[in-house]
């Protein structure tokens, strides 16, 4: 007798739904499990056999054959396990094939019909969405599915056991859907109480004002400057003044952190946009994702928040150039036998930098002890065309007494009320695109949203030529300019704009990081 269930499988960050098809006929008694999956799917035979039998439940002593459909696509972890026993039961008669039609199972069994929690609920219920109306899952992953199911039309069952799932379905056990309580919503922002503040951090006005800059437009950053004038510090502080998550951008994170198995029944939604820093010891699969079944990386995890990289040039060259087609593509697409696997990668890149390998090029205080020779060695591991990539770059000098001992200044709420304000006009500005910050412009959009007068156009055609920028620096010199001009709330963008905008660049040219000036 045949029987069909639905699950889902995962292709990166998305979703696929999946039929189980699942024959007991006769023969040698034997389970074999078809449509290309992983060890954890072979292994998946014994898990459902003890279920079944350990649930109180007669095993069919023929031959089993479950096709999980679409046979192309990959099929990896357990979360197969419930589709599969539901199927197999239904085969036999236990539960009728009507009942389970419209009707989604995930999660792996126990020996003892245990049913437990699994990774990628969030990404697995968004690829079921108009193909059933119900969800059986784990009660470990129910608070996860029903705030990513809330309005989407789907009912959410929580359940422990296999005998549970079987009772509800048959009528002995009348079915609990799982709901929001009036405290719970996707929609609601988190309030952050935070440790941190940037008054905490003596003087650096100017560094203070480039990053709430950044921040406001999602322009990446790199600050230079020798050890110990507050880099880190500053860095760490950026948590403080970002922007509260979009539901989108809420959902579209928390995708990433269920595939890796980072969220719980205490934090089943991320609320709060990431802040990931990249160790110097990571790898390629760390930093951009892979595996043989491949899983996101370190610039995914810090998609809709801020990637940080303390000490860049320290970082191999090899490591460093991994950032440049994600910053440009806002995505990353692993190819693993011949199949794609997409991940976002809309990050916004802050890293640290010291002028030298001895790190005091530049200090009034120190004498630099590089060669010429180590210093043009430690500035070309930043690389032209990834400098082209890095919007801003900044000085970070050491702080005068007067600054350090004075009063606290730039808390971190003023800043992040400054940067709520720009990003609402920027909200306004694109609405109806799908885009939402000024660094995400393309060159059409630049036209259209920062145009020049006479005095700007004059202004900026002196600095190409001057400092002979690149077409896409001067694109990105606009796009700076354009949120200088929303932070001071201005609908033209004026000549002032456009000298901070190029302030921040001075420190690049066309080979890399430049000599200190």
């Amino acid at each position: 007798m045949l029987a069909i269930t639905r699950t889902a499988a995962l292709a990166g960050i998305e979703g696929i739904s999946v039929k189980a098809e699942v024959d007991v006929s006769r023969g040698l008694p034997s389970f074999h499990i078809i449509g290309l999956g992983d060890t954890a799917v072979k292994e998946a035979a014994d898990r459902v056999r003890g279920a079944v039998i350990n649930s109180g439940f007669d095993y069919p002593r023929g031959k089993v054959t479950v096709n999980l459909s679409p046979a192309w696509i990959h099929k990896r972890g357990s979360h197969y396990d419930l589709a599969m026993a539901i199927g197999l039961l239904t085969a036999q008669g236990e539960i009728s094939q009507k009942v389970i039609e419209g009707k989604a199972f995930v999660g792996e069994l126990a020996l003892t019909g245990q049913v437990a929690g699994v990774k990628g609920i969030l990404p697995m219920i968004s690829g079921l969405v108009g193909q059933v109306e119900e969800i059986y899952l784990p009660e470990e992953n129910s608070r996860e599915g029903v705030l990513t199911a809330s309005g989407l039309g789907i009912k959410i069952i929580a359940v422990k056991t296999l005998r549970e799932v079987v009772d509800m379905l048959t009528g002995r056990l009348s079915v609990r859907c799982c709901h929001l309580s009036e405290s719970e919503d996707i929609l609601k922002t988190g309030d952050t109480v935070a440790s941190l503040d940037f008054a905490d951090v003596k003087g650096h006005w100017a560094a203070k004002e480039a990053i709430v800059t950044a921040v406001a437009g999602g322009h990446s950053l790199l600050m230079i400057g020798p050890p110990g004038t507050g880099k880190t510090m500053l860095a760490k502080r950026i948590p403080t003044i970002l922007p509260e998550m979009t539901p989108e951008e809420q959902l579209e994170t928390s995708m990433v952190y269920s595939l890796v198995g980072k969220l719980s029944s205490e934090q089943p939604v991320i609320r709060q946009r990431p802040f990931r820093q990249i160790s110097r010891r990571a790898s390629q699969a760390a930093i951009m994702g892979g595996g043989y079944e491949p899983l996101p990386g370190e610039i995914s995890l810090a998609s809709n928040g801020i990637l940080f990289m303390d000490e860049f040039l320290e970082f191999d060259r090899g490591q460093i150039e991994l950032l440049r087609k994600p910053m440009e593509e806002k995505k990353v697409t692993i190819i693993r036998r011949s199949q794609p696997y997409t991940f976002p990668a809309g990050f916004t890149l802050v890293a640290a930098a010291n002028p030298c390998k001895c790190g005091y090029l530049g200090d009034s205080e120190h004498q630099c002890t590089c060669s010429q020779t180590e210093i043009d060695k430690y500035r070309g591991k930043l690389s032209g065309p990834l400098c082209e990539r890095i919007d801003m770059c900044i000085e970070v000098s050491r702080v005068n007494y007067k600054a350090l001992t004075g009063e606290e200044s730039g808390r971190s709420l003023e800043m992040k009320n400054r940067v709520a304000a720009a990003r609402q006009i920027q909200k306004e500005r694109f609405k109806g695109l799908d885009f939402r910050t000024n660094a995400m412009m393309d060159e059409a959009h630049v036209r259209e949203f920062c145009p020049l007068g006479k005095k700007e156009q004059n202004f900026m055609k002196s600095a190409y030529n001057r400092y002979h920028l690149s077409p896409r620096r001067y694109h990105k010199l606009l796009k700076l300019a354009r949120t200088a001009a929303d932070l001071q709330e201005s609908r033209d963008i004026e000549v002032f704009h456009l000298a901070s905008a190029l302030g921040y660049t001075r420190f690049f040219d066309g080979e890399g990081v430049n000599k200190y000036e």
